[in-house]
């Protein structure tokens, strides 16, 4: 969708510059920086598409750290991924081999997680709570 904007805006302003190209390649644009000895004498067409340049190159380099970081990030949780995806296939494994015949289901775990907490609070003494 953006592309599409910025090529239909890229087309309009083509457009009216080629509309009045004789005004845009006989009047000439004088650009004289006073901190410096530079002076640029050009068209107007040609100034134009020089600064709109410009200012996409400045886009791009103002974007690439974003860029750089956004791509390094995605390289660090594809590791994570797949360091991920290892123990699980391990603890997979783990599962279908402690259950020959069958394998692992999300019941089988959840009441396998039951039963070791069940297992874990068996010794845990509650308070109770005193007469009111």
């Amino acid at each position: 969708m953006r592309l599409a904007l910025v090529s239909l805006f890229l087309l309009l302003v083509l457009g009216v510059l080629l509309a009045t190209q004789p005004a845009n390649l006989e009047n000439e644009v004088r650009l004289a920086l006073p901190f410096m000895e530079a002076d640029w004498t050009g068209s107007v067409l040609w100034m134009i598409a020089g600064w709109f340049g410009a200012g996409l190159g400045l886009g791009y380099l103002i974007a690439l750290p974003g860029r750089i970081g956004a791509s390094r990030r995605a390289r660090k949780v594809e590791k994570q991924l797949a360091v991920t995806s290892t123990e699980r296939e391990k603890a997979v494994t783990h599962l279908n081999k402690a259950e020959p015949g069958r394998g692992a289901t999300e019941a089988d775990e959840m009441q396998r997680l039951a039963d070791e907490v069940a297992r874990r609070t068996e010794t845990v003494q509650r308070d109770v709570p005193p007469p009111s």
